[in-house]
């Protein structure tokens, strides 16, 4: 620093002559009162709480959409093949033809109407349980054989 900075600030200086709140006024920035402050931390608070409880909502409940999903699993014959098999509000119509495709095994003795029964079912197993379970759920006499 030169003296004539040391001049300058010699000559101006008054104590107690500086407010920082009236420099920052000049220069068109206000303080934030203590009130603000406390309102915005909230906020920000609030905002953290709402995500992070969002987050753990959607991986603790998140389900994915499994109608007529179909997971296959190898097997030797067609009626000890083991698969996994979803239906939600289906006519038997559309099980039978699942099971048919899925398993490569045919259904007999389907009811007159099959359209009038609606199933929703979730199954891992082999084609024989699979049918038992329709015929007691639904009160029918299906069987199942190999094509």
């Amino acid at each position: 620093m030169e003296t004539k900075d040391f001049d300058f600030v010699a000559r101006y200086y008054k104590k107690g002559g500086f407010n920082k709140d009236v420099a920052w006024s000049r220069l068109g920035i206000t303080t934030a009162s203590w009130w603000k402050r406390y309102r915005v931390a909230a906020a920000v608070a609030a905002f953290l709480f709402v995500s992070a409880s969002a987050a753990i909502f959607y991986h603790e409940y998140h389900t994915t959409d499994v109608r007529n999903e179909v997971v296959y699993t190898p097997d030797t014959t067609p009626l000890n093949e083991i698969a996994v098999i979803d239906f939600e509000n289906a006519s038997l119509t559309e099980v039978v033809m699942k099971i048919e495709a899925v398993y490569n095994v045919r259904v007999e003795n389907l009811p007159d109407l099959p359209g009038d029964y609606n199933l929703s079912l979730h199954f891992e197993g082999n084609p024989v349980d699979l049918i038992d379970a329709i015929n007691e759920i639904l009160g029918t006499q299906m069987t199942v054989v190999e094509r």
